[in-house]
């Protein structure tokens, strides 16, 4: 049977034993263990940047000046934060720090 040029080409999958989908589903929980772990990670983050905007409040306050060492900490918390808010909501598989770099390359 003579097949026509606009038809697209049937594609068959090979059978499995089903081993496949018990590691998707292995993969999916311990990816749902992972998010959980930087959601309670980014709440203490959260307080770690409250102390650094207190800090830094209080250094220009007295100094008339920034605290660049703050300031650069923020920075590479923000940039923390920015990541493992993109894993946690599924827009990448990369997970953040411990697992990557920490902070804004130079």
């Amino acid at each position: 049977m003579a097949r026509k040029d606009d038809e697209e080409p049937v594609v068959l999958n090979e059978p499995t034993d089903g081993s496949e989908d018990d590691m998707e589903d292995q993969n999916i929980w311990l990816r749902g263990l992972w998010m959980l772990v930087f959601i309670a990670l980014m709440w203490v983050a959260r307080g770690i940047m409250i102390v650094a905007a207190v800090i830094q409040f209080f250094w220009m306050l007295f100094a008339s000046a920034r605290n660049p060492h703050v300031a650069a900490f923020g920075e590479d918390l923000g940039d923390w934060m920015a990541r493992a808010t993109i894993y946690v909501t599924g827009a990448t598989e990369d997970r953040p720090f411990p697992f990557d770099r920490w902070g804004i390359p130079d």
